[in-house]
């Protein structure tokens, strides 16, 4: 099972890429548009790397997030919770089962970026959110930063969930729902600038050329 996945995986890469470079040109393409509205997502991800640079790393957040990734995904997947523990440094999830998607959620749900998307719709069926649109970009921005800055540091210091189903085929699979999952976040949060059938038709477009020039 363990080479049939890293097979897979093998054959995923030059998906990755392609998908990935049709994430980044997006972005630089978003980047490009001269709306002013949009200066407070920026200004949050740019404050988010200042902070973690010049002062520490929120990893007792982190971890917390993480583990309640965990603990989430469990439960969608009718797993019973028997142990939540959470550390500065470290924590850990105790369940009655598991699966790809319980192990490795934690890496590719910014589950902090959900949590202030939720909470700005669910404000705007009470009031009239567009006020508070500049500040929903910002922690939009922040807690996106803050999810992928602490994720590549927890994955370079080595995490014992990639070992479950091999460190290539997790790393591989990771990349690949973060792309997902971030193209959804850009669509979902940019709605009038960023059009989800021209995304990913961009994201098929790119695969199948990068398939075909291989192949």
């Amino acid at each position: 099972m363990k080479t049939i996945r890293n097979l897979a995986a093998l054959f995923a890469i030059p998906a990755v890429f392609a998908a990935g470079w049709t994430l980044i040109k997006t972005l630089l393409s978003f980047a490009s548009v001269k709306n002013q509205d949009y200066i407070p997502f920026w200004i949050g991800i740019l404050c988010y790397i200042v902070f973690q640079v010049l002062f520490y790393k929120p990893l007792l957040t982190y971890v917390f997030g993480h583990e309640l990734t965990h603990a989430i995904a469990g439960i969608l997947s009718g797993a019973r919770i028997k142990k939540f523990k959470v550390g500065k440094r470290s924590g850990s999830v105790v369940l009655d089962k598991d699966n790809i998607w319980i192990t490795l959620s934690p890496y590719f749900v910014p589950l902090y970026s959900f949590i202030v998307i939720f909470l700005y719709f669910m404000l705007g069926w009470q009031i009239d959110i567009r006020p508070l649109y500049s500040y929903f970009l910002f922690f939009l921005g922040f807690s996106i930063a803050f999810h992928i800055a602490l994720t590549i540091y927890v994955l370079g210091i080595g995490q014992p969930d990639l070992k479950v189903y091999g460190v290539f085929f997790s790393m591989t699979t990771i990349l690949i729902i973060n792309i997902i999952v971030f193209s959804l976040l850009l669509i979902l949060s940019f709605p009038h600038e960023i059009s989800p059938s021209a995304l990913f038709q961009a994201h098929f477009q790119n695969i199948k050329t990068m398939y075909t020039m291989i192949f």
